[in-house]
């Protein structure tokens, strides 16, 4: 199980150039010149890390959303999410302040480490002990991440 999962903060005036870098540049000679992550780095800032797979959290955002109504999947910038996840062959979600004012204080609520293990269990048929800790880390990383959102700037949220 890998996958690194990425938390992006990222004004929002730079939305654009980022829809414009999302797909390679074909080039006569060579492989195509791609300058997504540059162009990220360069613009936005990493505001948390996760240490785990990013799997982990493609099973945690189905648990939120389900368990405790925490929708962080959806926002306005449904359109560039599917673009992005489309052009970078990676899933991708956009973080906004709505979903700061929204869910942030549900983050802060009590999690079951024993019912997010079993979750993880079903959603995966996997047995994987440490899970529900891996899942908690996860939503340490996600409050973190909203925390640092204003109404100028996103969170663009990938797992590659």
């Amino acid at each position: 199980m890998s996958a690194i999962a990425s938390f992006i903060k990222l004004p929002k005036t730079a939305l654009d150039g980022l829809r414009q870098v999302a797909v390679p540049k074909k080039r006569l000679f060579g492989k195509p010149r791609d300058s997504y992550l540059d162009y990220l780095h360069r613009h936005g800032q990493d505001v948390t890390d996760y240490q785990w797979s990013g799997f982990v959290l493609a099973t945690l955002l189905p648990y939120l959303e389900e368990q405790h109504q925490i929708t962080l999947m959806n926002s306005e910038y449904d359109e560039l999410s599917q673009f992005l996840t489309d052009s970078r062959k990676a899933t991708h979600f956009i973080f906004t302040e709505a979903h700061k004012r929204a869910f942030l204080t549900k983050l802060d609520g009590q999690f079951s480490e024993q019912a997010m293990r079993d979750y993880f269990r079903r959603f995966n048929e996997t047995d994987e002990p440490d899970a529900g800790k891996w899942m908690l880390d996860g939503i340490r990383a996600f409050r973190q991440s909203l925390i640092t959102l204003d109404e100028s700037s996103v969170i663009v949220f990938g797992i590659t």
